[in-house]
């Protein structure tokens, strides 16, 4: 008895997630100066971290774009984004238009990725602080990013202290597509930063110039149509060096999502595995498909590694292994589950909707009611909003005392 939300909205999750991550992902020759950022940040201490992390959370949901925009370095981001490329000096003033370009981008009113989050809430996603930390020398605020879909990432905001003393976002890293913001910007913008690079060929080395190849060849291969195009067939063409890329398996993915070939998706899963063991991204998309596949324990050890990945306590994952429970027939455990998300959040949606399903399934009519009079002060939602007809015991729910009277008093 799968969620009647969850069924409809899982191979849709997997689409989009996967769809965003072969966008985004790009090839890096040098990701290691790129992740690393600046080697000596100023130190700060947890409680300037945790209250700059409520600040962010506090402003986005106040849909106050001026205030948020103010919260990110953008000269450093923009740098983070292009330094990789300007380390020799023709190409770095070949580039000028295209950094004139980013910082323009996020000057003004104009519309950016600040601007892109603040509307993905305002339609409906919640963007939540979850904790802090420092990893290798950077101090990241981790928020959870849940679309209304139920579609979920989570992002480690990159923090830097300015010599003012007050702290600005520098980065986004993105749990759901393995990678950096400053990436993603980097990648949608290759074909002119290959144009920059090839107005000035004569300039460059002979390393600089295999790079472009290398970097043409990989978009060439993303850019493929599966309509008109078979990319397995063209992964066989693919160097060695490229076959074990996240950009190169998550577009594998794609096309078998895109196709329905789960068996295709499931071999392409293991061979990511393979090459990135523990990498939080196949986690975030094998939750999604092994619950597709109906394989509840396999998806369970990825909400196990995922909530270790985090480190840190999201009840949405709560609620998440309560559904994935309920289609195991551990109801009394799913129950706990959704109970435990709904206390520790109490304005999560998605644990009021397992319980009201649980109670159902139990016959406790009496709580059934409690939730659904919550689901209505709460989240504005009535009964005839919910799709409840393919639960188990339903017929005798509606048929019930408590349910007959509770639905006369709506009147």
């Amino acid at each position: 008895m799968m969620d009647h939300c969850l069924k409809r909205l899982v191979f849709r999750q997997i689409s989009l997630n996967l769809t965003i991550l072969t966008v985004c992902l790009c090839l890096l020759q040098n990701v290691m100066a790129q992740t690393n950022g600046n080697p000596n940040p100023q130190p700060m201490t947890p409680t300037e971290l945790q209250a700059f992390g409520k600040q962010i959370q506090q402003t986005v949901r106040s849909q106050d774009a001026v205030k948020f925009r103010q919260l990110f370095d953008w000269q450093t981001f923009i740098d983070r984004t292009l330094a990789e490329f300007e380390q020799n000096p023709a190409v770095q003033q070949s580039m000028k238009p295209i950094r004139q370009q980013l910082q323009a981008t996020y000057d003004g009113k104009n519309q950016g990725i600040d601007t892109e989050l603040l509307a993905e809430i305002a339609n409906g996603a919640d963007y939540r602080f979850l904790s802090m930390r420092k990893e290798q020398n950077q101090y990241k605020v981790i928020f959870r990013f849940l679309r209304p879909d139920w579609s979920l990432n989570y992002h480690a905001l990159i923090i830097e202290k300015q010599q003012s003393g007050k702290l600005k976002i520098v980065d986004i890293d993105s749990f759901s597509t393995g990678e950096l913001l400053s990436q993603s910007i980097k990648w949608s913008l290759m074909p002119e930063i290959q144009k920059a690079q090839l107005s000035v060929q004569n300039k460059l080395n002979a390393e600089e110039k295999s790079r472009i190849q290398e970097q043409k060849k990989l978009y060439d291969f993303l850019s493929l149509s599966s309509e008109k195009s078979d990319p397995f067939q063209a992964y066989q063409q693919l160097a060695k060096q490229y076959k074990g890329r996240k950009t190169v398996l998550l577009r594998l993915a794609q096309d078998t999502i895109e196709k329905e070939n789960h068996k295709k998706y499931l071999q392409v899963l293991n061979v990511f595995r393979k090459y990135h063991p523990g990498d939080l991204t196949v986690e975030l998309l094998s939750i999604d498909y092994f619950i597709l596949m109906s394989e509840f324990s396999s998806a369970l050890e990825c909400l196990d590694r995922l909530n270790a990945s985090i480190k840190t306590v999201d009840p949405y994952l709560y609620s998440l292994r309560a559904g994935i429970l309920i289609e195991m027939g551990d109801i009394a455990l799913a129950g706990k589950y959704a109970g435990k998300a709904s206390e520790i959040e109490p304005n999560l949606l998605q644990p009021y909707m397992h319980l009201i399903n649980i109670s159902v399934v139990q016959s406790n009519f009496d709580q059934t009611i409690k939730y659904l009079d919550i689901l209505k002060s709460k989240f504005g939602f009535s009964y005839e909003d919910l799709d409840l007809s393919e639960l188990d015991n339903y017929t005798k729910f509606t048929n019930s005392t408590q349910f007959k009277k509770w639905k006369a008093n709506q009147k």
